[in-house]
């Protein structure tokens, strides 16, 4: 496409617009625009010339791709691989962090000495700190599997052993005394799920997202165990869905102490009250065990406001709803159950999880050990 246009000083000269066939990187189709021409001769000669470079191959027109370009073709594969969940973090660590350092200059203009310095001032800031640089790191690998750059600064930075790193915060839980005052306030709340939900955190140790997505079906009263098989998620849009469970292990099937049984079960003909007085099928197949005040999923962070305003009115700890996990597993080792069986009853895929909740109890044996003995020997 050959075209004339008028510039300020009201010249006219002509431009033309070339095909130049597909893009091998990002697989979509090239075009350039080149100006200049002070005739419609010259414009199509220049055309020509660089249409017949493009068909036989001898013309170098090699794009320069941003950090931020190659991310988004990472991103576009990556997301095909991973849970929805583990995308959007992902995404949000490259917009609230990564894109910070590594944004619009041209991925093959980054070196070592800046990746480092980029490296240790997250490792001074952030507790996933590691987790940044490895998926900077798949950017840049990834660019390199397109022939875009030829090496991957990332791979020669190392965090150094001297400056320690923010840590985590440690979890919090309740031991089984407070366990039992916090279930006792359940008793009173004014949100009506209060005891059954957290009664079921607590003496099955599953999950949040498993527990909100329960469905009675779930339940074998008759057996007295609970089937793990789904968990509820957010999704980009903010949308509440069901997904599969995190980990293969986490398919699981749990069983369930008297008291809780009970409770589920008076839970269940109160809801099936309630449900009848609004109008709504009390016995649904699909009914949802913890369900919002319109009965569809309760959103994830109510269970959260429960919790707070519960230990807070109260005076009591402040934990998490994950705390109610770390109770668990505590207790069941307390309790002299085996590795492995809590391992199983957690759904935990690797034994290392389950392991450092048992270092943890342990450690707070030890501390015990000398008081219990002097206790037993009693002078």
């Amino acid at each position: 496409m050959i075209r004339q246009y008028n510039k300020k000083d009201g010249s006219k000269w002509w431009y033309f617009k070339a095909y130049l066939g597909i893009d091998p990187v990002t697989r979509k189709r090239k075009y350039t625009t080149r100006r200049g021409f002070r005739t419609k001769k010259e414009a199509k000669i220049a055309l020509s010339r660089l249409e017949l470079s493009a068909k036989d191959g001898t013309l170098t027109t090699e794009k320069k791709y941003s950090f931020a370009e190659v991310k988004d073709m990472w991103l576009l594969q990556y997301k095909e691989t991973v849970r929805e969940s583990t995308f959007i973090t992902v995404n949000y660590l490259f917009d609230k962090h990564i894109l910070l350092a590594f944004s619009n200059k041209q991925i093959d203009s980054y070196n070592v000495a800046y990746c480092q310095e980029v490296a240790n001032s997250w490792k001074n800031k952030y507790a996933t700190h590691r987790a940044l640089k490895s998926y900077t790191s798949q950017v840049f690998n990834y660019a390199k599997q397109l022939n875009i750059i030829s090496t991957n600064p990332m791979d020669q930075v190392n965090f150094s052993k001297g400056n320690a790193s923010p840590k985590k915060n440690k979890i919090k839980y309740f031991d089984k005394y407070e366990l039992k005052d916090f279930l006792e306030l359940c008793k009173k709340d004014s949100f009506v799920i209060s005891l059954p939900a957290f009664r079921l955190l607590a003496f099955t140790g599953i999950r949040k997202g498993e527990l909100l997505a329960l469905e009675w079906t779930d339940i074998d009263f008759f057996n007295k165990t609970l089937k793990i098989s789904k968990t509820l998620v957010s999704d980009a849009n903010n949308q509440l869905k069901t997904n599969p469970p995190k980990t293969s292990s986490s398919d699981r099937v749990i069983s369930l102490d008297n008291v809780t049984v009970k409770i589920l079960r008076d839970w269940r003909q109160l809801q099936k009250s309630y449900l009848l007085q609004h109008g709504t099928n009390a016995n649904s197949i699909h009914q949802i065990i913890f369900p919002s005040e319109n009965n569809n999923y309760l959103s994830l962070n109510r269970l959260n406001t429960v919790l707070t305003r519960i230990c807070k009115k109260s005076g009591m700890n402040d934990i998490t709803i994950h705390g109610f996990r770390h109770t668990h597993c505590s207790i069941l080792f307390e309790a002299g159950l085996s590795i492995k069986d809590v391992q199983d009853r957690l759904g935990h895929s690797d034994i290392h999880t389950t392991m450092n909740i048992y270092t943890h109890v342990t450690e707070k044996q030890k501390e015990l050990s000398a008081e219990k003995f002097a206790n037993f020997v009693n002078f």
